[in-house]
């Protein structure tokens, strides 16, 4: 294990970025000026990771350079940071560990990749950096930045301990990402929230959204898949940007699949695995696969992280007899939701269900997918 990546071990197990207010101090005014200007922020509930993937990658495509910025990993803390440069990460430990000293403060893990995703943007010769917020965006670490570029992706619950559970109140926490957005560019979000965006936010210049873009290209909205309307955001957000690109130059690029988001393993049969963690994750998947599926039994491999209201998801799960419940057993992931409190949620409700291990998964001969959290894909891509 390097250096780093022990500096970072250190604080995986630590809850919490508790420091917003110093974190900006680590950037001259020069550098904060640079990030604000040639960065696109990425919040919402569902989606961030999709559409920042399909933005650097299509970037790329046009031969135009940026790193993007996720989160979480899947299995390596270096799939958080993506440029098509060559990375070194190690020089910046030393600053950090500076930085912690002079300030007598503790970075978070978050924090901390966060920095030096912003350090590496500095000290290369990149056009955007594509950055995905944390959890909400007013109180985020990544709202240091102030981009004048917002992608808003979804809106819905999840994280209510932290952002309420009003969909208005998520929509601020949400747009707060930055007070001084020239350009906001909105995916599949309720006319009651676009209205109020219109209405409300005072520091949002100008509105991109995607129904009504889809709308002027004569493509509906509510006929196309989760999947493809990260990619007309994304599409979207570049034909705004890029002036002297088209709307077909950029559908015309290939995109390669996201990894752990709707990622098809196998077609024969269909064997997809998916972090969704939250009940309009989870409804879009199941919706996204009942597309492309012919089978009418499907066996879902589920599994939680703590903190997750699995009992709302897995009432609109077992609504449908079609799907089979396997439990993935405990001590496979990260924070892993014990099998024994869902269990008895699926007794209370009378639905019957397996416990089984990830191996299960593997060997299964039917449709499947496998669900309920990112870091449960992570385990997962390990083993295999």
């Amino acid at each position: 294990m390097s250096t780093l990546e022990s500096y970072l071990h250190e604080k995986s197990n630590k809850k919490g970025n508790k420091n917003l207010n110093q974190i900006g101090s680590f950037f001259s005014e020069n550098e904060l000026e640079i990030l604000q200007n040639n960065s696109i922020s990425l919040v919402g509930t569902n989606g961030k990771s999709s559409t920042a993937w399909n933005i650097h990658n299509l970037l790329t495509s046009l031969n135009l350079k940026s790193l993007v910025f996720t989160s979480p990993h899947l299995v390596d803390f270096k799939e958080r940071i993506s440029t098509e440069e060559n990375l070194s990460y190690g020089e910046f430990l030393e600053n950090l560990q500076l930085f912690e000293r002079k300030n007598n403060l503790n970075l978070g893990y978050f924090e901390s990749l966060f920095l030096i995703a912003c350090k590496i943007f500095l000290n290369n010769d990149l056009d955007y950096f594509i950055c995905e917020a944390g959890i909400g965006g007013l109180y985020d670490t990544t709202s240091i930045i102030q981009s004048k570029r917002v992608v808003l992706t979804s809106i819905s619950h999840d994280h209510t301990e932290l952002l309420g559970n009003e969909l208005k109140e998520i929509l601020r926490q949400k747009i707060y990402i930055s007070k001084n957005i020239d350009r906001l560019f909105t995916g599949d979000i309720s006319e009651e929230l676009i209205n109020s965006i219109n209405t409300d936010y005072n520091h949002i210049k100008l509105v991109n959204n995607l129904r009504d873009y889809l709308q002027s290209k004569e493509i509906n909205i509510n006929k196309i898949s989760t999947v493809e309307k990260n990619h007309f955001l994304s599409v979207m957000t570049l034909d705004s940007l890029l002036e002297e690109i088209t709307f077909d130059e950029l559908m015309n690029i290939e995109l390669p699949n996201n990894p752990g988001r709707f990622e098809i393993l196998q077609n024969e049969p269909l064997k997809i695995i998916d972090g969704a963690h939250n009940l309009e994750g989870i409804r879009c998947l199941l919706a996204d696969f009942n597309r492309i599926n012919q089978s009418p039994y499907i066996d879902l491999f589920v599994g939680f992280k703590k903190g997750k209201d699995y009992c709302e998801i897995l009432n609109l799960i077992t609504k449908d007899t079609n799907y089979r419940i396997n439990l993935i057993q405990d001590n496979t992931f990260f924070e892993q939701q014990k099998v024994a409190k869902i269990a008895e949620h699926l007794d209370k409700i009378q639905h019957r269900y397996q416990i089984v291990s990830l191996k299960k998964f593997i060997e299964n001969k039917n449709p499947s997918i496998l669900l309920g959290s990112l870091y449960l894909i992570g385990e997962f891509k390990k083993d295999i």
